[in-house]
């Protein structure tokens, strides 16, 4: 059986043409899967009983073996979702202004980056998530708190351009207008730099809002907490982004986890200020979450120096923002997502 979650729109539309159905039908059978959120395929009611009993042998929809979530005091709310083969992954639903919602999404179980500060990159990596595991956390989550739409950011567990074609195509889904219908300027994918993939990214899905996990602009300060610096380095990875289509008035967002006493010192700062320079770009510090895989060697760096780091940089120019984390009380701030509900 094929799993219907997993098919773009015009792979489910070949496919019905070629077991007799006309075209149009791949049209309203996304728009029930996606803005309906079906769970069966008898909820299609537009179809004759004959045809939906077709694809019930033809197809399946994909169904997370489990689910469950937690809510923290903020609104904040972590979901866990047991996959096919009993392993576990975490998205996460988050409470914006003026009653928007932002649900992070993840693309592999654990991730092979190895990021010395993260919880998952500490957990090891174990597989890709397929498109329809992907594509599944925003069903679910909208289904489950009653949206129509959300902002989705890829920065959840695993590198995203590390499971690209998966990826990928889960976006395509999501801005899809006869699925969700997800506007790209709603989308955030965020990166630690594998510079193939971007170069990739720029013809498969320009205009996309992307996010550099950067969190040193020192090369040998990144490698000792980003190995994967050593395989893709800052310079290269900067150089990459030099031509990177960018949707209207949007900028490349470098982000950067605060770590006392290894990337928070002046030379970091000035640093940033000349990578930042070269580029259209805002940076986006995060304060440490601290989580229990995380051990003694890291501790976050207090906020009254934060402050003063993003002043400076500010004060030369620099569009700066400190990210509030939400969540962490749960585990579900950035950084944090281990496959443990609380």
């Amino acid at each position: 059986m094929i799993d219907i979650l997993s098919l773009d729109y015009e792979e489910l539309r070949d496919k019905l043409v070629e077991l007799g159905y006309e075209r149009y039908r791949a049209e309203q059978i996304f728009n029930f899967l996606y803005k309906h959120r079906i769970e069966d395929f008898s909820e299609i009611t537009v179809l004759k009983k004959g045809v939906r009993e077709q694809l019930k042998k033809e197809f399946f929809i994909y169904k997370f073996k489990s689910a469950r979530s937690v809510e923290a005091e903020d609104g904040t709310k972590k979901y866990l979702f047991e996959l096919d083969d009993g392993l576990f992954v975490e998205s996460v639903l988050i409470p914006m202004e003026r009653d928007r919602f932002t649900i992070c999404v993840s693309t592999q179980v654990g991730c092979r980056m190895g990021c010395k500060f993260c919880a998952t990159g500490r957990m090891g990596f174990k597989r890709d998530l397929a498109v329809s595991e992907i594509v599944n956390q925003v069903r679910y989550i909208l289904k489950d708190n009653n949206l129509k739409t959300a902002n989705v950011v890829y920065m959840g567990m695993g590198e995203p351009l590390d499971n690209y074609e998966n990826s990928i195509k889960s976006i395509r889904i999501l801005i899809d207008d006869r699925a969700f219908a997800i506007s790209k300027r709603r989308i955030t994918l965020s990166t630690c730099g594998i510079t193939p993939m971007i170069e990739r990214l720029k013809k498969d899905l320009p205009y996309i809002n992307l996010a550099i996990s950067l969190h040193s602009a020192i090369s040998d300060k990144r490698t000792l907490i980003m190995p994967v610096n050593e395989k893709y380095p800052i310079d290269e990875v900067l150089k990459s982004l030099k031509d990177f289509p960018l949707p209207r008035r949007k900028r490349i967002t470098f982000e950067y986890v605060m770590i006392k006493g290894i990337n928070d010192s002046k030379a970091d700062a000035k640093a940033l200020l000349r990578v930042m320079s070269n580029f259209k770009s805002k940076l986006n510090i995060i304060p440490l979450n601290k989580h229990d895989l995380l051990g003694t060697k890291f501790e976050p760096t207090p906020m009254d120096k934060i402050e003063k780091f993003a002043d400076y940089l500010r004060n030369k120019g620099m569009f700066v923002t400190i990210r509030k984390s939400k969540g962490s009380n749960i585990n579900a701030a950035c950084g944090m997502l281990a496959t443990k509900v609380s």
